[in-house]
């Protein structure tokens, strides 16, 4: 990307990770000539912004955010295949991903397991994952957090040098919307 001086959209996990992020493609940038200023990026986030005292893995939190914290089992799933996007597994996720793993080696066919895998990804949780959607997966993977938490996340992607912020929202929760964007505007 930028040997074609393409700007670039990430899926961060954390500010400091999308910091690090941020500086490998702008060094990247200036290493192929081009101004690392001028790179632009979008960060693309699924997440739930919580009311005071919600734990991460309520109803309203697993079907807001619980897609995203699912595609990270996905994609560590397929990673040997087509790559992660979520970096390696955290060992405290490993017991996540074996179980993932089983659920994966039931879809069919087996030579396009990853077919099933990636079908319908980021508009619900599959009955067969809600067990795996654990409030530790939805904290860790995604933007997920009371509105003071989300600001600080923000205005810490904001100061990362993240020039577009844009958040995943859930077929069924219009609400989610007006909640984000009202959070957008206080950043």
């Amino acid at each position: 990307m930028a040997e074609l001086g393409a700007n670039w959209i990430m899926v961060p996990r954390a500010v400091e990770w999308a910091r690090s992020e941020i500086g490998e493609m702008k060094e990247a940038w200036r290493a192929h000539g081009h101004d690392p200023e001028r790179l632009e990026n979008s960060a693309e986030f699924g997440g739930c912004i919580l009311a005071e005292g919600e734990p991460p893995d309520s109803s309203r939190a697993k079907a807001q955010a619980g897609p995203m914290a699912m595609l990270a089992l996905h994609n560590w799933t397929d990673a040997d295949q087509f790559g992660s996007i979520f970096g390696p597994i955290a060992p405290a996720f490993q017991p996540l991903a074996e179980a993932y793993q089983k659920i994966y080696r039931s879809y069919e066919s087996a030579n396009a397991r990853y077919l099933v895998n990636h079908r319908r990804p980021l508009m619900f949780v599959r009955p067969e994952e809600e067990v795996l959607c654990t409030a530790e997966l939805i904290k860790a993977a995604t933007f997920t957090g009371t509105r003071a938490e989300m600001r600080e996340r923000l205005r810490g992607l904001r100061d990362a040098g993240c020039t577009e912020l844009s958040v995943q929202i859930r077929h069924g929760h219009p609400q989610m919307l007006e909640e984000w964007a009202d959070l957008f505007a206080a950043v």
